[in-house]
């Protein structure tokens, strides 16, 4: 059988199998003597092409390691570092209670209206969003309004779905927002006032119709008053003061140098990473003086709550899937496709905006929208009639907004999927994706427009 198609199959098989276990089994759960063990299946789903491609000798060993090690256009160790990084510091700031912090002043403004709760909380997630992780902010919020929803009467899907679409809507406006943001931004050298400039707009438009679609779907449910509870003074969820202080300075101060890398002439994830270090060696001594100074042996140290809860298994996810995209170009399929792509596109620039927002958030829900934008940098690259721009940010669009047509479309899906689950509030596919066909292709396409007309007039 000829190795392309040979690679092409395996990549569709392991595709198959990576949804299959998905949709029907999302953790397996292994037992290790009294310890029970949960391990995400996509993990397994994302490692059996590789496995595969070694078996098969279509990749060698030596093949394998240069796909880890990286290209001038995709570098996994960058890439990891400064997602990680952001990652690191958007915990330990959700640690100290910041973000339910926020969450209690969106419940306080609204009083007793749904319609002010359901505003002021998507405004809330939104501005987070912005500056942090979408994917903390959905795992952080998800509970929250879960439980907020259950002691009120309410019923929580509305301010669910409003949750899980602003986050995914609003984090395509700054490129730490999202990992698919990193992968774009970072593989074509794109900095960060450059992709603010050309997302603004697109994402501002994306997020108010978003918002006024989810009104419009959900007014009825909004509408009823909500049940009379005692609130909690919103300022006693800050459970450390001083941290949340030091945490908001800190990444900060972060974003505004990565805004100000090219004129440092610094990469990205060494600017990331200083900060995250920096804020690891505060917590370190943070918690030194604490055991020493008030002799707390059962005390359990942030630095240690924080690392528990970094997402490692992301990291097996995303190399799994560089060595996947590198049988795809040593193969040439990822060339032949961006070779077809620019074919059809000519010298259009709006052609190249809506061919890559709408197939690259199609892919998405396919592959989930990390390897599918892994892949689709190749793709980019073949690109010969026309600037390279228009693809990247109209890719970036498809990659954020894809995640809200099916859960399948980001591992914040996934996450979010079977944080209900064990809340015993199960989320039927079939459920969330009829609130993504009905508001997502809408956004995607006006989104899209604004895009295709900036690339127009400028």
């Amino acid at each position: 059988m000829d190795p392309k198609l040979t690679v092409e199959l395996i990549f569709l098989f392991s595709a198959i199998i990576m949804i299959y276990l998905l949709i029907r089994r999302p953790f397996l759960s292994i037992r290790l003597g009294v310890r029970n063990i949960k391990i995400e299946t996509y993990l397994l789903g994302a490692l059996i092409s590789p496995f595969i491609l070694l078996i098969f000798g279509l990749l060698t060993y030596s093949q394998i390691l240069q796909s880890l090690q990286g290209t001038p256009t995709l570098n996994p160790l960058g890439i990891l570092t400064l997602f990680f990084s952001m990652v690191f510091m958007s915990i330990y700031l959700d640690i100290t209670g910041f973000f339910e912090y926020c969450a209690r002043l969106s419940i306080k403004y609204a009083g007793l209206s749904g319609i002010k709760l359901f505003i002021s909380l998507y405004l809330i997630i939104s501005l987070l969003t912005i500056f942090t992780s979408n994917d903390i902010i959905i795992l952080t919020f998800t509970p929250f309004i879960y439980y907020f929803a259950k002691h009120t009467g309410l019923d929580p899907l509305p301010y669910l779905i409003t949750e899980f679409f602003a986050a995914n809507t609003w984090s395509m406006m700054l490129y730490i927002g999202n990992p698919t943001n990193i992968v774009l931004a970072v593989a074509f050298n794109i900095d960060f006032i450059q992709f603010l400039r050309w997302m603004i707009l697109p994402t501002i438009t994306a997020g108010l119709l978003n918002l006024l679609l989810l009104y419009l779907i959900f007014r009825k449910q909004l509408r009823k008053p909500i049940n009379h509870i005692e609130t909690i003074d919103p300022i006693t969820a800050l459970t450390d003061k001083k941290g949340a202080i030091i945490g908001i300075f800190l990444i900060s101060s972060c974003i505004l140098t990565l805004a100000l890398a090219p004129l440092i002439n610094l990469p990205l994830w060494i600017i990331a990473l200083t900060f995250a270090l920096t804020l690891l060696l505060i917590l370190l001594v943070r918690d030194i003086y604490h055991r020493y100074r008030h002799h707390a042996t059962t005390h359990v140290p942030i630095t240690l709550k924080t690392f528990k809860r970094i997402p490692l298994g992301i990291i097996p996810f995303i190399l799994a899937m560089f060595i996947t995209v590198e049988a795809l170009r040593f193969y040439g399929i990822t060339h032949s496709i961006g070779t077809y792509f620019s074919t059809l596109i000519g010298s259009s620039k709006p052609l190249a905006v809506y061919l890559y927002g709408i197939t690259s958030a199609a892919t998405a829900n396919i592959l989930n929208n990390i390897p599918m934008t892994i892949a689709y940098v190749p793709i980019i690259t073949a690109q010969t009639h026309t600037s390279l721009l228009p693809a990247i940010f109209a890719t970036t669009i498809g990659s954020n907004l894809g995640a809200n047509l099916t859960p399948l479309g980001a591992l914040a899906g996934i996450m979010w999927i079977g944080i209900l689950k064990n809340k015993a509030y199960p989320l039927s596919f079939k459920d969330f994706v009829r609130y993504g066909l009905i508001i997502t292709p809408i956004t995607l396409l006006i989104c899209l427009s604004v895009l295709a007309i900036e690339f127009s007039l400028f």
